[in-house]
């Protein structure tokens, strides 16, 4: 009886241990086959490194930016002060040359008045034929230097002759100032070169110091429109043309 209740036990035993062992591989199996969830990442948190180069990176930016404004405010004032300087450049260069002219007119008159150089040739009562006459003649009237002179024959090159000695008071001469020596001068208009109106363009026409571009332009224009022109009373119905400005042109104009 003894030996048969052992064998019970020790059969029970062993259904207890796979019982067991059967417990413990349903737990091991359900722990390791369950889906377990990922753990949540968390945002590394920045560096204080990475923060001042941000930092620093703002500052490159600024300064950038700073210094392109300051550069073109610069650039601004560099500009403003070339220009500037260029305006007084060039005022002081038509002041120097009209203090110049106005010395070598000064001097001319000067050298004349004291007699400088052609002391034993000045006549008071000299008269001159302004078509017919050159820059020594001119000399001998005091008052007349040898600039004078020369402007004066320049000036009778242009026109193509002076048709009154009153011409010699013109815009071109202003500056000699011959105002007081007109009575020493004759002028004829016979002696004076004409433009012949109906053969000339309008270059040639704007080359007389009486016609202007404009002017020019309208003549040519007008030619072209009827075919010729037959006197200065044509040029009348010309806006461009004043009473006095075609009085004055009528010596130097041929209509042929």
């Amino acid at each position: 009886m003894a030996k048969k209740d052992r064998h019970i036990l020790a059969k029970e035993q062993r259904i207890g241990a796979f019982i067991l062992f059967g417990i413990f591989l349903i737990i091991w199996l359900t722990i390791a086959l369950w889906p377990s969830k990922e753990p949540e990442l968390q945002a590394p948190q920045e560096p204080v490194m990475r923060t001042w180069e941000q930092r620093k990176d703002s500052m490159r930016r600024a300064d950038s930016l700073r210094y392109a404004q300051w550069a073109k405010e610069r650039e601004q004032r560099y500009d403003s002060f070339r220009i500037v300087d260029s305006m007084r450049r060039d005022e002081w260069k038509r002041e120097r040359q009209q203090a110049y002219d106005s010395f070598r007119i000064a001097d001319s008159l000067w050298r004349d008045s004291v007699g400088w150089h052609y002391a034993r040739h000045i006549k008071k009562d000299t008269i001159l034929d302004l078509n017919h006459t050159d820059t020594a003649e001119l000399q001998f009237i005091r008052g007349i230097g040898r600039f004078t002179a020369i402007q004066i024959i320049q000036y009778r090159e242009q026109l193509g002759g002076y048709s009154n000695p009153v011409q010699l008071t013109d815009e071109a001469l202003s500056k000699l100032r011959l105002d007081t020596l007109l009575h020493h001068f004759t002028a004829d208009s016979k002696d004076v070169q004409t433009i012949p109106v109906n053969r000339s363009s309008a270059e040639r026409l704007q080359r007389h110091p009486y016609i202007r571009y404009q002017q020019a332009k309208s003549i040519y224009s007008l030619r072209r429109k009827r075919t010729r022109l037959n006197g200065i009373e044509d040029l009348q119905e010309l806006p461009d043309f004043d009473e006095k400005e075609l009085e004055r042109l009528v010596p130097y104009l041929s209509f042929e």
